[in-house]
């Protein structure tokens, strides 16, 4: 059995007298696609919060590739990439231009092959040059996805993945995940 790219270890997460994840522990391997399975409030996204550094866990452990994320966070998360419904990106920007300005923060090259090749992926030509404040929920959820796609992860966190999506595109968009699973190896967690 191959050796995980994560290993969450008794991940407790505590807001005051407020427990908001209670002892979780997974392992994920290469190429594997996980799902985190709970009502609303059950702790999935401050789990993703606490894998992506963002929220520091009041007990347990995570690594990634081998290695502690509280102490080589910047090594791990330049391998790492997450979409979610709760975040957007800049509004008065076009979908195009959201996707160029992501490419060089991550010091991308080749953006205008790799944003072409995504848009066309993720069937986005219809609206890559509209501006993001007027895309349907549908369409911004396509956009946070390929945000995260774009940086090529080899793990990639996504929230709430087909929300708002209609359930064509939400099955293409599953399609597209285990694709890339088979192609690159990717492992997933939603």
């Amino acid at each position: 059995m191959s050796t995980p790219v994560l290993h969450a270890q008794h991940l407790v997460k505590r807001f005051g007298e407020f427990v908001a994840v209670n002892d979780i522990s997974f392992d994920i391997r290469p190429g594997e696609i996980l799902g985190l399975l709970g009502p609303n409030g059950a702790g999935k996204t401050t789990t993703i919060q606490m894998l992506l550094g963002v929220v520091t866990p009041t007990a347990g452990s995570i690594e990634m590739f081998g290695l502690d994320l509280a102490t080589h966070r910047e090594q791990i998360l330049q391998q790492v990439n997450f979409s979610s419904t709760y975040v957007s990106l800049p509004q008065a920007l076009t979908v195009e231009e959201n996707l160029w300005v992501i490419a060089r923060l991550y010091g991308l090259s080749h953006i205008q092959e790799r944003v072409d090749d995504i848009v066309k992926r993720l069937e986005m030509e219809e609206f890559r040059h509209k501006v993001t404040r007027k895309l349907s929920s549908g369409q911004s959820t396509r956009l946070g996805l390929a945000k995260a796609f774009l940086t090529e992860p080899k793990i990639l966190f996504l929230d709430e993945p087909t929300a708002s999506l209609d359930p064509d595109i939400a099955q293409k968009i599953r399609s597209f995940l285990k694709e890339e699973r088979r192609s690159s190896g990717l492992s997933v967690l939603y």
